[in-house]
């Protein structure tokens, strides 16, 4: 294939390409913000940790697959680990008790059996983050393990940044990524958790698969085949939803084939070889499960209830699963004031609107495709298991999908022919709205770890510079790692919006090159063509993306 490797500028030139000095960059920004997470949060400071570090300590002394037991909740497994990582939790769910009461991880190396909820999980992520475990169980190899999971879950989300600055016209498409990388996303990442290294590579995913599926192909595609393959294998063996996350993604994107680059790539040895592997990974994922009965999470269940009641229970947590996307954080237990969630859900929520408005038909199957893979599948699965598990679908699980949808919804505006000025002002709000809330998120959950949240807060309670607790690295240095990552971040969109195809008074829709396939006009990837349709007024260009032989919508 020939042609150029980057959409154009509207008067034809060619954008500058941005790759390793970037990603650096944009590794540097998101490492900040996850490990300052990472360094303020007590130990078992997050959803499950400290069964995550059992099975990382468990697989890091040789322990694969332990023989699946009733060792919590009549689910998990046992692991011999070293004693200093076993430790029970006073102050979970007690958003008024700090951790102070707690006992931190010591660096007593003791073999002790303990029972872990993770115990029957895939190995693979534990391998790669149990090592500091097993040798240093005190503070020190807990920061290092959840250091690795930050970096990992960094150089994911860099590699993103990449791919979609890439491929925007407008800056569209980084705003995007702003509302996609959620405070949850951050503090997911930052502990010893799989979750957060698949919302991670869910990002990665979607900002690869969209542009490699839709996009036009004109030059090296290298980049964004490492970024899927590498991010499909994670996706593929992190959780026991690695199936239904890829298979939802190839489904919204590679069919109909007429409307796809599938047939196209399908040609290319390299993309055989990084599906190839990431199908044998799902295999192996779906076997590993079968063996070790991942399927059955435990009995949490409390209630019997007939179908129609948990279907209306279920529908009513939906509000609350939109606010754990934003971030309820420590043990879900941290809830913010309210704006934070309200000005996040309306920068994102418009961002979906946009896409829906914008779209075709076939963009608006594909979005509800993916909304149906993130929101009813697991409702439905809730709803049917809820006489055995109870009620414990989260937001978070539902995140890797839901950032499709936000960076889907970009990339059909940015096809239709949105305006330069109205994306780059979008990318803007995105940055000065939502970044700033990261910040808050870190410091209000910091007094609930340090403090404990008092019935009425007031703004004197709101000091994370105080406490009963305090970090192992102190108070000050997570907020300082935060703003300097936050601000980085916030460069990087902010450049990336000004990057436009008009100048910055130019109101009007930019008229860019359309590009087809051979299913979509006979014309061969890479083959320019201007596709005018009808606007009020006159005529006008608007960018059809990939398919400037597409009709439905």
């Amino acid at each position: 294939m020939t042609g150029i490797p980057n959409p154009p500028r509207a008067d034809g030139t060619e954008r500058t390409r941005y790759g390793a000095k970037h990603w650096a960059l944009a590794l540097v920004a998101f490492f900040l913000v996850i490990f300052a997470w990472s360094m303020a949060a007590p130990y078992d400071g997050t959803p499950d940790e400290r069964e995550h570090i059992v099975r990382a300590a468990g697989v890091a002394e040789g322990q694969i697959a332990p023989p699946p037991a009733a060792a919590k909740k009549g689910t998990g497994a046992f692991q011999t680990v070293p004693g200093g990582l076993v430790r029970d939790q006073c102050w979970q769910f007690k958003p008024e008790v700090s951790a102070a009461c707690a006992q931190p991880p010591g660096s007593d190396d003791t073999p002790t059996r303990t029972g872990t909820g993770a115990g029957r999980y895939f190995p693979a992520y534990y391998a790669l983050v149990g090592g500091p475990l097993a040798l240093w169980p005190g503070w020190p190899g807990v920061l290092l393990a959840r250091g690795i999971s930050a970096l990992l879950g960094a150089a994911l989300l860099a590699g993103a940044y990449v791919a979609l600055r890439n491929r925007t016209r407008t800056g569209l498409l980084v705003g995007a990524l702003v509302a996609a990388a959620t405070p949850m996303a951050m503090h997911m990442a930052s502990a010893v958790n799989p979750n957060g290294l698949e919302i991670a590579a869910g990002v990665a995913f979607f900002s690869a698969i969209i542009p490699l599926l839709l996009g036009r192909h004109g030059g090296s595609i290298r980049g964004l085949l490492l970024l899927a393959g590498l991010s499909g294998l994670l996706l593929a063996v992190l959780r026991q939803t690695g199936p239904l996350l890829v298979g939802t993604a190839f489904l919204a994107f590679a069919f109909p084939l007429r409307h796809s680059n599938l047939r196209a790539l399908i040609r290319r040895p390299a993309v055989l070889a990084w599906a190839g592997g990431i199908i044998l990974a799902t295999l192996a994922a779906l076997a590993w499960g079968v063996r070790q009965q991942t399927n059955y999470l435990g009995d949490y269940s409390r209630d019997s209830l007939t179908k129609g009641q948990a279907l209306l229970i279920e529908s009513d947590r939906w509000r609350g699963y939109l606010d754990q996307i934003v971030g309820v954080t420590s043990w879900l237990d941290t809830r913010m004031p309210y704006p934070p969630y309200l000005i996040w859900h309306l920068v994102a929520g418009a961002l979906l609107v946009i896409g829906v408005l914008w779209g075709r038909v076939l963009d608006r199957v594909r979005l509800l495709v993916l909304l149906a893979g993130a929101v009813l599948i697991p409702s439905a699965l809730q709803v049917a298991k809820v006489n055995e598990t109870g009620f414990i679908t989260q937001g978070r699980y539902m995140l890797p999908l839901m950032t499709g949808v936000l960076l889907y919804a970009a990339w059909v505006a940015e096809q239709r022919g949105i305006a330069p000025a109205q994306a780059r002002s979008y990318t803007r709000l995105a940055v000065l709205a939502l970044l700033p809330i990261q910040l808050f998120c870190l410091a209000f959950t910091m007094v609930r770890w340090q403090n404990g949240l008092p019935k009425n807060i007031g703004l004197s309670s709101l000091n994370p510079l105080k406490g009963d607790w305090h970090p192992v690295v102190g108070s000050a240095t997570p907020l300082l790692a935060a703003t300097l990552g936050l601000a980085l971040f916030g460069w990087l969109a902010w450049t990336a919006a000004r990057d436009t195809d008009a100048p910055a008074d130019d109101t009007s829709a930019a008229a860019p090159t359309a590009y087809a396939d051979r299913n979509g006009s006979g014309e061969p990837l890479g083959t320019p063509r201007l596709q005018p349709q009808p606007a009020a007024g006159g005529l006008r260009s608007t960018w059809t993306g990939d398919r400037a032989g597409e009709r439905s919508g």
